[in-house]
């Protein structure tokens, strides 16, 4: 009788929305890691002094921001993600990437902590340095190559100063203590959500960012 062909592959319909629902409560786990890290932490001190309490609203308030970032101003939990800019492929791979930064952010907040009387050792500091140094990277990959030549000086604007900030910090840094290294990548992520040009009340610039959204 006839040979039956053999079945083809294909790729299965992916409900884009629902992905980025579980992608998007993917990094809030991942962060929510990060608060465990702090409060198991906090947690051996045996009282609360002036170091610890920057320290420590430090490190929420880097996860909270970074939260903001990846969830209010992005797609699937990446910063500055458009919407259906990438296939479902690509997108899950960069997302990986992405939240491997966050869970090396994690533990790196973590030790910041626990070593609020001095400075972080050398491997924490650089740890913490290059994970939001990733992450910076990360929204940059994400969007640069979709973006409009017009839009990609804003881009460059919003990641370029937090991405080399972060870089030069790991070396630079070393010695600071860890509530100050902290407080200085807060900084870096307040910079990305308040510099954002869709945001409400922008300019021309601000109009046509929202139009590449």
């Amino acid at each position: 009788g006839p040979v039956a062909e053999p079945p083809r592959l294909g790729e299965s319909r992916i409900d884009a929305a629902h992905m980025g629902e579980r992608l998007g409560l993917y990094v809030i786990i991942v962060l929510g890691e990060g608060v465990i890290q702090i409060i198991d932490a906090a947690s051996e001190r045996d009282g609360w002094d002036g170091p610890l309490a920057a320290t420590g609203l430090g490190a929420f308030g880097l996860l909270a921001a970074i939260c903001t970032l990846s969830l209010l101003y992005g797609t699937n939990g990446i910063p500055r993600l458009r919407k259906g800019a990438l296939a479902p492929r690509l997108a899950m791979l960069l997302h990986a990437v992405m939240t491997g930064f966050l869970v090396a952010l994690a533990t790196a907040v973590g030790s910041a902590v626990a070593h609020v009387d001095d400075v972080l050792p050398k491997g924490q500091h650089w740890l913490l340095c290059g994970a939001m140094a990733g992450y910076f990277a990360a929204g940059l990959v994400a969007a640069l190559p979709l973006a409009d030549r017009s839009d990609r000086v804003w881009l460059l604007g919003w990641a370029l100063p937090c991405l080399a900030v972060s870089v030069a910090l790991a070396p630079l840094g070393v010695g600071l203590p860890a509530w100050a290294t902290i407080w200085i990548l807060v900084a870096l992520v307040c910079w990305q959500i308040a510099y954002d040009p869709g945001a409400p009340g922008t300019g021309p610039s601000g109009r046509r960012w929202r139009g590449f959204r």
